[in-house]
């Protein structure tokens, strides 16, 4: 999978500008606030459906213009194809080869994206939404129908916790919710838990690489109603069990206390919660294996996502960046990165690289 050509019209500051890559790394540099994290975003973009900053249209779309536009071309297993994402105000329009887009899931499986930047430290040492929307973004990557199922689950946490905030909720009711939850809920925790379990061995061996060696006491464990998840019948009696047990605290608090949106992810290095007792230096490269062992599993499944890193300048020191640039050479997909000096990346693959700079919004490949 490769993105050959991107074109930006009325995106975010780009009144205008196109560019043609057929290499497999693409390093886009520039001062700040000259469009890079703007032009990796549309790719992003392009791949998810959604910002990894504003999704708002107001901000997507360049100031006093209609309407944004973005087009790439995509080569993958099905050839070359278009994508187009045209944006206003109001109105959203996918087109794909020129015509409109029948289903999502035609649209994404010409096109993922794995993306690290630098507000995803939040996955190590922020709070445990963050680490439960990495986990849903990696199994969205494997498996893209997982947005609708998270979307379901979150549409039942809405209507049952609107019900818990009502005045004498219907018991009756409330029963009904608590068995669509747990259906729903337990396919939540088995994908998440799927995904982990393709995540450990990659994860371990790209913090070796990245961290010299050193990956001691290195795991991953979801921590929850959702914690070893393997088997579903067994998964819907935990969560209906639970349910049981939280009514009446539910009933007395007004919200939903039980299912796997209260779970989190623990990552140990070195036997202790990185959470608490990671460095800053530690927390990166924790992420950045993370994403690396996200695109690994992605590789054994047969896919080949973008890998997407923003603003890599700064976030490791010169032996672990090193260390990164050159096992970003040896991955099989395209790799984009943004910095304010490719000199910082270090000695970047030769004959397959390409270096553009960002200015104003546009977008120029050098020599």
């Amino acid at each position: 999978m490769r993105l050959r050509s991107l074109a930006l019209t009325d995106w975010r500051n780009a009144a205008s500008t196109q560019l043609n890559t057929d290499a497999r790394v693409v390093v886009l540099h520039g001062e700040n606030a000259q469009g890079k994290t703007n032009l990796l975003e549309a790719v992003w973009l392009l791949a998810t459906l959604r910002s990894f900053r504003d999704n708002r249209p107001g901000r997507l779309i360049r100031e006093g213009q209609p309407e944004a536009r973005i087009d790439g071309v995509v080569e993958g297993d099905s050839g070359q194809r278009r994508l187009s994402w045209r944006r206003t105000e109001a109105t959203r329009q996918l087109l794909i080869d020129g015509a409109p887009a029948a289903r999502l899931s035609e649209w994404f499986a010409l096109l993922r994206a794995v993306l690290f930047c630098p507000e995803h430290a939040g996955i190590v040492r922020g709070e445990p939404t963050d680490r439960r929307s990495f986990l849903d973004r990696a199994a969205f990557t494997a498996q893209p129908s997982h947005l609708e199922l998270i979307n379901d689950y979150g549409r039942v946490l809405k209507q049952k916790g609107a019900l818990l905030r009502s005045r004498g909720p219907e018991l009756a009711l409330l029963d009904t919710w608590d068995a669509s939850l747990a259906r729903i809920g337990a396919r939540v925790a088995l994908r998440r838990q799927a995904v982990l379990d393709e995540l450990a061995v990659p994860f371990a061996e790209a913090h070796a690489a990245i961290a010299g060696g050193r990956s001691a006491g290195l795991s991953l464990q979801v921590r929850g109603i959702g914690e070893d998840a393997r088997d579903e019948a067994q998964m819907v009696e935990r969560l209906e069990a639970a349910l049981r047990r939280a009514r009446p605290e539910e009933l007395r608090r007004g919200t939903v206390l039980c299912g796997p949106h209260r779970d989190d992810l623990l990552i140990e290095l070195e036997g202790r919660d990185a959470r608490r007792f990671a460095s800053q230096g530690q927390a990166r490269s924790l992420v950045l294996a993370l994403k690396l062992a996200e695109l690994e599993a992605a590789h054994r499944r047969g896919q080949s996502p973008l890998f997407l890193l923003d603003d890599l300048t700064g976030e490791l020191d010169a032996r672990r960046m090193a260390r990164l640039v050159e096992r970003l050479g040896a991955l099989p997909g395209q790799v984009w990165i943004t910095t304010t000096d490719p000199a910082w990346l270090g000695p970047l693959p030769t004959g397959n690289t390409a270096v553009v700079r960002l200015q104003n919004g546009v977008a120029e490949r050098e020599a």
